[in-house]
């Protein structure tokens, strides 16, 4: 899939995260921290590295290979662990498939800065959006129809 054509929420344009890789089961996710992502230390803040964190576990599990159809899910929950400290603003987040199934899959993430040090580490539980089970998707008629009704 070309990464040109993802289709993002506004809340992750929002927080500046650019989808560079995403295929089936993989997703990386480039952002530059700004300081108004930072916490009182100047250093990106936790809440977010968990939204960061949390679309790189949800994207491997809603890729769709077919143009112009979309899948899409809910997260049930997430489990984050921090373990380093940023020292860059440069981050990327490597998410992965850990299970799937028809309507719940498991996905995980790390997140590093430019030097490669490991700032946290999730795992998450996902729920397929009515429609998405389906590897093939909905098409972007359908799914703009159903959030609308």
């Amino acid at each position: 899939m070309d990464v040109n054509q993802v289709v993002e929420p506004p809340f992750n344009k929002l927080l500046g995260f650019q989808v560079t890789e995403w295929k089936n089961g993989h997703v990386r996710i480039d952002v530059d921290a700004k300081p108004e992502h930072n916490n009182t230390h100047g250093i990106p803040h936790g809440g977010f590295l968990c939204s960061l964190l949390d679309v790189a576990c949800s994207m491997p599990g809603i890729y769709c290979a077919k143009p112009n159809r979309v899948r899409r899910a809910l997260t049930l929950s997430m489990n984050t662990n921090f373990v380093g400290q940023a020292k860059s603003s440069k981050l990327h987040a490597i998410g992965r498939i850990v299970s799937a199934g028809y309507k719940i899959f498991h996905g995980s993430a790390e997140v590093y800065d430019a030097e490669g040090t490991l700032l946290a580490t999730a795992h998450a539980v996902f729920k397929y959006r009515k429609g998405s089970e389906d590897p093939e998707g909905m098409s972007l008629e359908d799914w703009n129809h159903l959030v609308s009704t």
